[in-house]
């Protein structure tokens, strides 16, 4: 088994020399930083299984560093221990605020220390193994208004009457997100709500109250209200991802048109990403952009999935948008009302008419996704 890999971060150097050394005996690699931007350092070069800091130190402290690790999409999910004197509990609860997993006050045994150590790292992989049990699915779009929410919620409508299992479905537009307008649902709490008690995570039953159920696809919302966006944090949106994963087949994440550390939580994780984009020069030269983005980011193209949507009456031909994309379309999906006039009765035009042409389109899409996704060893049964 690899040796789980602890970065300590303390400007004690007789702190280091006791905690470190008593750690690397009981067989973990340990890598010591003196403030919190060595350690920033140390995790940019290779990402830990564990961060143990203390809180008060030089140049940058553990909240800052909690704070900071917390609020990157790679770093999010790092189980944090942090230390400090026992005098200081107000330390424990900025600790907590920031988004330590636990706390232990100094002075402190090494075995409570290991004892801890333990559990954030079997938790942690806990989480691991349960992620990603279902297939995840990012719709993306690099401009707003082409249509990119209505086809996320048929094909994820679609995908229900096609599986074993529920659908899981995670709006990720905090501001003005819609999935549930489209299914007329009514959540009574979003990601906005969620929070973790200090040193916890949240149960299984406690997260049901955060899924609102249309049929066998499961909705959770990033957020209710504009105001209320800076209020969904990595951590929770990584927690809908570890849970709508669980318990469904396909995990569908609507995102907004940005690349905010929230989408890219979503896109370190999913396994396909299906990019809209509708036939007019705007949306056509941004989705290009983001194609870019995306090799930069080192997203493989076997991962893309290039959807032409013609939701707009005016477009220009396939061929010409080909040309400004610099590749040909997977999909094309035909032009009509039929999707747009269906969700203003709050019902998904795969369920309120099936019968319509434009619904082949949607189911070939399904398809493709089941064909490319096929379910791994450790999906939900």
């Amino acid at each position: 088994m690899a040796t789980e890999d602890i970065v300590l971060v303390d400007d004690d150097r007789v702190i280091q020399k006791m905690v470190g050394g008593f750690l690397q005996r009981r067989g973990y690699a340990v890598r010591t930083a003196h403030d919190g931007i060595e350690a920033l350092q140390f995790v940019r070069d290779r990402i830990p299984d564990l961060v143990i800091t203390d809180v008060r130190m030089p140049e940058l402290n553990g909240i800052e560093l909690t704070s900071r690790l917390r609020a990157h999409h790679r770093t999010a999910g790092v189980p944090i221990l942090m230390f400090s004197e026992l005098s200081g509990a107000p330390d424990a609860l900025a600790g907590y605020a920031a988004g330590a997993d636990d706390y232990l006050p100094k002075p402190f045994e090494l075995e409570i220390l290991e004892a801890k150590v333990q559990s954030l790292l079997r938790r942690s992989a806990g989480a691991t193994a349960k992620r990603n049990r279902g297939r995840m699915i990012l719709f993306a779009h690099a401009k707003g208004g082409v249509g990119t929410t209505c086809l996320a919620v048929n094909t994820a409508v679609m995908l229900a009457a096609q599986s074993s299992k529920p659908v899981g479905l995670l709006d990720l537009d905090v501001e003005f997100g819609d999935s549930a307008v489209y299914l007329n649902l009514h959540p009574n709490r979003t990601l906005a709500d969620l929070k973790a008690p200090p040193g916890a995570l949240v149960d299984e039953t406690s997260f049901e109250g955060f899924v609102t159920e249309s049929g066998s696809v499961r909705l959770v919302v990033g957020s209710d209200f504009p105001e209320r966006a800076e209020l969904v944090t990595l951590p929770a949106i990584q927690l809908a991802i570890d849970r709508l994963s669980a318990t469904c087949q396909y995990v569908l994440v609507d995102s907004p048109a940005s690349f905010s550390e929230r989408t890219l939580t979503a896109l370190d994780t999913c396994d396909l990403i299906c990019l809209v984009t509708s036939a007019s020069l705007p949306s056509l030269k941004a989705t290009r952009r983001c194609l870019v983005l995306f090799d930069t980011l080192g997203v493989s193209p076997q991962r893309v999935r290039l959807i032409l949507n013609h939701s707009t009456p005016h477009a220009m031909d396939i061929g010409v948008a080909a040309a400004v994309l610099g590749r040909h379309p997977d999909f094309v999906i035909q032009n009509s009302g039929s999707l747009e006039r269906a969700a203003s009765t709050g019902r998904p035009l795969v369920t309120a008419d099936p019968a319509d042409p434009l619904v082949s389109d949607l189911r070939k899409l399904a398809d493709s996704i089941v064909a490319s996704l096929p379910l791994s060893l450790d999906a939900p049964d």
